[in-house]
């Protein structure tokens, strides 16, 4: 009797085989924290570029700016490569402006946006890909 007592008592590497039941769990939170991180970075960079736009587009009636609408909403996102080959640029009350404001819209809102797909890829878990309309809003001056 005391051999099987002694048997079931011990607790050798129960420690081990924990740490490989919580492993997976915690290898997919420690993932998932860096991965949407990561994607929050790329969609804070691409609203930032958005507003570069829009302000670019604000001003092209001044007539003291000359910057491109398209130049610089890909030169303000650099630091990832943007996905998008002509952003939607139009007035809020209606009207497509491609090339920024005129003068007679002067006082009205110009909007800049275009749909911009982020991926999500955790390991262990499959691929999310999520599509939010990047956007921002400037007035004409």
């Amino acid at each position: 009797m005391t051999f099987i007592r002694g048997r079931i008592s011990r607790e050798e590497g129960v420690a081990a085989v924990e740490f490989a039941l919580i492993l997976p769990v915690l290898a997919l939170l420690l993932f998932g924290v860096l991965e949407f991180g990561r994607v929050w970075s790329q969609y804070q960079v691409y609203q930032g570029a958005a507003r570069e736009g829009a302000r670019c587009a604000a001003v092209q009636a001044t007539g003291f700016s000359d910057c491109d609408i398209q130049t610089s909403i890909k030169d303000a996102a650099d630091p990832y490569k943007l996905s998008v080959s002509s952003a939607n640029v139009q007035l809020v009350g209606g009207g497509s402006r491609p090339n920024g404001c005129l003068d007679a819209d002067q006082g009205e809102d110009v909007q800049v946006s275009w749909q911009q797909s982020l991926n999500i890829n955790i390991p262990f878990w499959s691929d999310v890909t999520m599509t939010p309309t990047i956007k921002a809003v400037f007035r004409c001056e």
